[in-house]
């Protein structure tokens, strides 16, 4: 039986193929964390992907900083703790704080896709997060399965707009970026 992350690959690709490289130790040190081996797996297929044209996977070491997991995550964390009151609820209600947020991906709308640690690598959440208001997905789950649920249609987003995704999702592999 396929794994989520395998279903996800195996949807229609476009652009480059090859190694997606990350700069786990840097990243891991920078951000104070140690990433669950799901998600390495995950940034390791997607990183630098585009979702439908819409979604941006982000990577650990990307030379350009809008598409690096750390410079967003940076910025994403400050966001949060300065403009969202509410994220700091819902996470103190998990014993966290804004500051321990990663930023995986985003999209074109300004949407911000999170994760959310936890102590065991296997119970990582997944919280995305509107632009502007107050709309939310808390995904209990690794990202692979949140992403894969959104693009078949059996999780209706509460922050993606109603045409994401299209009618055949797919993505853009941009590797390099």
């Amino acid at each position: 039986m396929a794994t989520d992350l395998e279903l996800l690959a195996s949807f229609p690709a476009t652009g480059e193929a090859g190694p997606v490289l990350n700069d786990w130790a840097d990243a891991e040190a920078t951000l104070h964390t140690r990433f669950p081996p799901a998600f390495r797996d995950f940034l390791d297929t997607f990183g630098g992907a585009k979702f439908d044209d819409f979604l941006h996977v982000y990577r650990a070491g990307a030379e350009n900083e809008y598409v690096d997991l750390v410079a967003n995550t940076v910025k994403a964390r400050g966001t949060m703790e300065r403009t969202r009151d509410w994220i700091r609820e819902l996470l103190a209600g998990r014993g966290l704080e804004p500051a321990q947020l990663i930023c995986w991906g985003g999209t074109d709308n300004a949407d911000m896709c999170f994760l959310v640690p936890h102590d065991d690598p296997a119970r990582w959440a997944v919280l995305t997060v509107i632009g502007r208001g107050r709309e939310y997905d808390l995904y209990e789950g690794p990202v692979e399965s949140y992403l894969l649920r959104v693009l078949r249609g059996d999780l209706v987003s509460e922050v993606f707009p109603e045409d994401f995704p299209d009618e055949e999702p797919g993505y853009e592999r941009r590797p390099w970026i």
